[in-house]
């Protein structure tokens, strides 16, 4: 009789373990963060920048949560281009850059793969008067596994990361199709193309909303997205919006490395840089 109780209650036990693990996982899965993380924010100043060139664009790449492996593939593939375009192109992780001495050198910031709660209330604060002045935002897949709390970022960007698929496949292959054909941003690509990726779902389509275009779709028939509805058919992946006097553009693609010599969505994010700090 003991003996059969003490397996009752270690059988309990193992569920109970097995529960929470679960749910930890799931969290880390839902919010990329794990559940007793803590976000570190920057109060201390970078060195200063100096005088920044006439096409000025800063990288950041501060993560404070999950940190994708592409991240600095795509900071040199960015480097390698700004170099051979002219643009005078500087990296930070801190988020103290974000002032309204430092922001005003530049003419688009990009949020490469960002992650969690990475700014103070002061630095949201400069980074909005940046873009509504006239600056521009680009945001380079995980952008948007960013800063859940902050309304402006969300109305910024029309929408949040909500899951991506992870069986059978987590980067598959699917189709993406060209919405506009003429946009400086899209004006290389062709109407429909294939590409591997982390292909995210999001917390609503941004399709309809304010002064978004929508850019890119993905077709979800061509692909298993784990979840059964995806987004339902209309799965946009890359986009613009206006905020303010500034331009807004974001792309869902970025997981991969393969990303930053991928010869049409290399491109892609390239003119969305030029285009947002209409260069």
């Amino acid at each position: 009789m003991l003996r059969k109780t003490l397996k009752i209650l270690l059988g309990i036990v193992l569920f109970l373990v097995l529960l929470v693990g679960g749910f930890v996982v799931f969290g880390m899965y839902v919010t990329r963060t794990l559940p007793w993380q803590k976000p570190v924010f920057d109060s201390v100043l970078p060195t200063d920048p100096g005088q920044v060139g006439a096409k000025g664009v800063l990288i950041f790449s501060k993560t404070n949560g999950f940190r994708h492996e592409s991240i600095e593939p795509g900071i040199e593939a960015l480097q390698k281009v700004g170099k051979e375009k002219g643009w005078d192109v500087r990296t930070t992780e801190n988020g103290a850059f974000f002032n309204d001495n430092y922001l005003s050198r530049f003419k688009t910031v990009v949020f490469l793969s960002t992650t969690g709660d990475i700014l103070t209330p002061e630095q949201e604060k400069a980074f909005e008067k940046f873009i509504e002045n006239g600056g521009g935002y680009v945001g380079i897949h995980a952008a948007s596994d960013t800063e859940y709390s902050w309304d402006w970022y969300d109305h910024m960007l029309g929408t949040h990361f909500r899951d991506h698929p992870l069986y059978p496949e987590h980067t598959p292959e699917a189709e993406v199709i060209t919405d506009i054909r003429d946009h400086p941003t899209t004006q290389h690509l062709p109407a429909k193309w294939r590409k591997v990726d982390e292909w995210y779902n999001f917390k609503q389509s941004v399709r309809g909303k304010d002064s978004i275009q929508v850019l890119l779709t993905l077709n979800e028939a061509t692909y298993k997205a784990t979840w059964p509805k995806a987004m339902g058919g209309d799965h946009p992946i890359s986009w613009t919006n206006a905020v303010g006097k500034g331009r807004v553009f974001y792309t869902g693609m970025g997981h991969t490395n393969e990303t930053f010599t991928d010869k049409y969505a290399m491109p892609h994010i390239v003119a969305g840089i030029e285009w947002a700090g209409r260069f």
